[in-house]
């Protein structure tokens, strides 16, 4: 199984961020909420008898908000109380999320001390005026001195690199390019999405900001997918791209559809057909944990064609693809999609280009699974 844990802290807030994090709190408070997530671990063994027999635990992923806020003192602790009373597989990963402005050298070694082997560095441009709009407290030199940091400290680094305003592709390009020559061997890269309540959405609506034509989007996207794949970083999934044997081994196992814990705030959890997501709101988080409840918002038990259309649509996300059998085929047009250059049918699978990955939402829509099979 596999363990997600969330710190919702941050230093500050990016125009473009919706996820479950605050830029209020104290040390307190974070030791506070690190005293909850072990809480919630043990609620967890002592709710589910899958859990207590000891199941081995592959990867964990602390992700966020921003973990590297987190004092070490309190990421060893909170590491202690959950992974350290599990069983580890013997090639256990463990990654780590931080900002390039939260990360130390003293904190990347501390990390390294407690058996962190991958970081990710929410980078997302070496541009300046790229980062303005972005909201990042982050100058593009302390990105660069970050990245050198984690290149020369952990065995795996990945970074993050958002497409949206503001960016032109040669200096896309270079910007990888560096990040490459740096060694790092994983990149995720995400098209800006618009959330409603976000300060960009905001700026947006005022004018302040243009985002970028659809075309425009395309165009920096399939250049992104040619020149990594020219220094051997190849795209195995519609955002992430790695080196052969430096894929995030986490990541994968949701597209695989395996078991997975998640402990924190606005955390998911999910085992066979039972998925769970926490309360987003620190307050009400530590508020149920600090009284002996789970802190679930919501629970569901997916019906079997629900499940099928989970496998379907989260294997279509994978480079490898899906078998022919998953599909109902009358549900889409396999020759005319080929020939508009969404996906290859090749050894009775599916598989998306690059082109049917930008596209994913109008494939997802068209695709529809065999009524028949097995999805656990």
């Amino acid at each position: 199984m596999g363990l997600y844990i969330h710190v919702p802290f941050c230093g500050s807030i990016c125009s473009y961020c919706h996820f479950s994090r605050t830029a209020d709190h104290q040390s307190v408070v974070r030791s506070r909420y690190v005293d909850a997530v072990i809480r919630e671990f043990e609620l967890r063994l002592r709710d589910c008898p899958t859990l207590r027999k000891g199941r081995t635990l592959q990867t964990t992923y602390v992700g966020g908000g921003t973990p590297s806020e987190l004092e070490p003192e309190l990421m060893e602790r909170l590491l202690q109380g959950t992974v350290g009373r599990l069983r580890l597989a013997d090639d256990f990963e463990l990654t780590c999320e931080a900002n390039p402005e939260s990360l130390s050298e003293e904190m990347a070694q501390s990390w390294r001390a407690m058996g962190v082997g991958r970081i990710s560095l929410g980078v997302q441009s070496l541009d300046e005026k790229v980062l303005q709009i972005l909201g990042r407290a982050c100058q593009p030199e302390t990105a660069r001195k970050a990245l050198r940091l984690a290149c020369n400290t952990f065995e795996r680094v990945s970074a993050d690199w958002i497409i949206g305003p503001g960016l032109h592709l040669d200096a896309l390009l270079a910007e990888l390019s560096e990040a490459v020559d740096l060694g790092v061997e994983h990149f995720s890269l995400y098209i800006l999405e618009l959330h409603q309540g976000t300060k960009l959405a905001e700026n947006v609506h005022l004018g302040k900001v243009d985002l970028p034509k659809d075309e425009h989007t395309e165009v920096l996207y399939l250049a992104v997918v040619e020149y990594l794949a020219g220094r051997g970083i190849r795209q195995y999934e519609v955002s992430n791209f790695a080196r052969p044997g430096a894929e995030s081994r986490h990541n994968r196992n949701y597209w695989l559809r395996k078991p997975y814990l998640g402990l924190g705030p606005a955390a998911h959890g999910c085992y066979g057909p039972r998925r769970y997501a926490n309360h987003g709101d620190l307050g009400q988080y530590l508020e149920m944990v600090e009284s002996d409840r789970l802190p679930e918002s919501m629970i569901d038990q997916l019906e079997l064609p629900a499940r099928l259309l989970e496998r379907l649509i989260l294997g279509l996300r994978t480079s490898r693809g899906v078998p022919l059998a998953w599909l109902d085929e009358k549900s889409l047009d396999l020759a005319a999609g080929n020939k508009a250059g969404l996906w290859l049918v090749e050894d009775g699978f599916i598989k998306l280009t690059s082109r049917g990955f930008l596209l994913l939402d109008s494939v997802e829509d068209m695709v529809r699974p065999a009524c028949s099979g097995n999805a656990h």
